[in-house]
């Protein structure tokens, strides 16, 4: 289950709705772009008030992309992106944002994506909605992405790499290109099927953003039919957070630990107002370490299957080597006990003698009977010191319910190997 860190969201409360009356974006013509101004967001993303927004342009565009038409799925528009028509992220107006899907958005910042290895660049008189059509047609029937002249048969190679043709881009008009270079087209490796599966209702799992994926397909494998309660209120969980506000503990705001808690139980919260009530460890400060590196990890997962070498060991080997070492300790509650775990819970990481950060979900409003979950994090899940935490924590609490850890690496493995088969 991808629940990001509970660092990770704003110390925000809902605000009034927004008043700017919400008119349809028109359509327009997709070619490779690229954005000119970086650094003026004046929304973060994770704010409550460009949730509210991003809600607001996806109803009034019904969730569908203003390019190649797709229209999401899902209630909340799951994976879907709105994009600043004029490329200039401080200008919220509405009339300037529109909603895109994943492979569009990545043809209107071909550079951004390039790098990320989700592009190749070929020649085609084929329109480049319809390349993003036909390759998500072919990947949802068969969950491989499709090679470049199965798309399009007459594409031909190009002599710049899609970074390069971004640079140009940067520089150079679109209008103002040579007639050849106008007919550059971006299509899509391996590595963008993860653009596509992200909106699909059912398909082919890839890294933790899609879970609802894997459980579906993981019982169908198990020739069950449809997802587990476990799976259903995962999703559930999923689709409210990307849209809900987070509240994180800050002594700004609530001044005291004991003051937050009172203010937001978990118990009596409502889960359709808020995504998560979260606390940080006030001892840990962010670090100038190397990030993890996925991608590698799972290279490097592949060619131990390859040379049949795959072992826990080996797996907690390369977890350390591409520093992989994240994870997440997942409780269940029922509601009749869950303000008292978690308070225990959240003092011990604010005050440094648990996890990293630790989050809980609200009261589910519609449905009384689902439990809470509660996550404790922690960024090395072979540091026996923090295992032995949480155990002695449920030795000498009886109401610390069963648990379970769940490793970043092994998910990533888990997801890899799912998503190479």
């Amino acid at each position: 289950m991808n629940i990001e860190s509970a660092d990770s969201p704003s110390n925000a409360t809902p605000s009034q709705p927004i008043s700017t009356p919400i008119i349809p974006a028109s359509q327009w013509d997709l070619h490779l772009a690229v954005t000119r101004t970086w650094g003026n967001r004046t929304l973060s993303v994770q704010s409550t008030e460009w949730r509210r927004l991003r809600s607001q342009v996806l109803i009034r565009d019904n969730g569908t992309c203003a390019s190649c038409q797709y229209t999401s799925l899902h209630p909340m528009g799951r994976g879907m992106k709105i994009d600043h028509q004029d490329g200039d992220a401080s200008n919220n107006d509405p009339l300037n944002l529109r909603v895109h899907c994943p492979p569009c958005e990545a043809i209107r910042h071909c550079g951004l994506h390039g790098r990320k290895g989700y592009l190749y660049l070929a020649k085609s008189d084929m329109e480049q909605v319809e390349i993003i059509r036909r390759t998500r047609e072919m990947f949802e029937a068969s969950g491989r992405m499709p090679r470049v002249r199965e798309v399009e048969p007459q594409a031909s190679p190009v002599d710049i790499s899609i970074v390069d043709f971004a640079n140009l881009l940067l520089e150079t008009d679109w209008d103002d290109l040579q007639e050849k270079k106008k007919r550059f087209r971006g299509f899509f490796t391996p590595r963008a099927k993860e653009l596509f599966s992200v909106t699909m209702a059912q398909g082919y799992g890839v890294f933790a953003p899609n879970l609802e994926h894997s459980c579906l397909r993981s019982r169908a494998n198990r020739n069950e039919d449809g997802p587990s309660p476990a799976d259903l209120q995962a999703m559930q969980i999923l689709h409210l957070e990307s849209s809900l506000p987070w509240i994180r503990f800050s002594p700004e705001v609530h001044e005291t630990l004991p003051k937050f808690l009172d203010s937001w139980p978990p118990s009596s919260t409502k889960q359709s107002e808020v995504a998560w009530i979260c606390v940080s460890n006030s001892r840990i400060h962010p670090t100038n370490q190397h990030p993890p590196d996925i991608p590698a990890l799972c290279r490097a997962w592949d060619q131990l299957c390859t040379d049949n070498r795959a072992s826990i060991p080996e797996l907690d080997r390369l977890a350390s080597q591409f520093r992989v070492l994240s994870g997440k300790w997942l409780i269940f509650v029922p509601t009749s006990s869950v303000d008292a775990l978690w308070s225990r819970i959240a003092r011990s990481t604010h005050a440094g003698t648990l996890g990293s950060s630790a989050k809980v979900s609200p009261y589910d409003d519609i449905d009384s009977s689902t439990r809470h979950l509660i996550c404790v994090f922690t960024r090395d899940y072979k540091d026996q010191v923090e295992v032995n935490r949480v155990q002695f924590m449920r030795r000498t609490d009886g109401t610390l319910p069963p648990h379970v850890i769940m490793v970043d690496a092994y998910a990533a493995f888990f997801e890899y190997a799912f998503m190479s088969n």
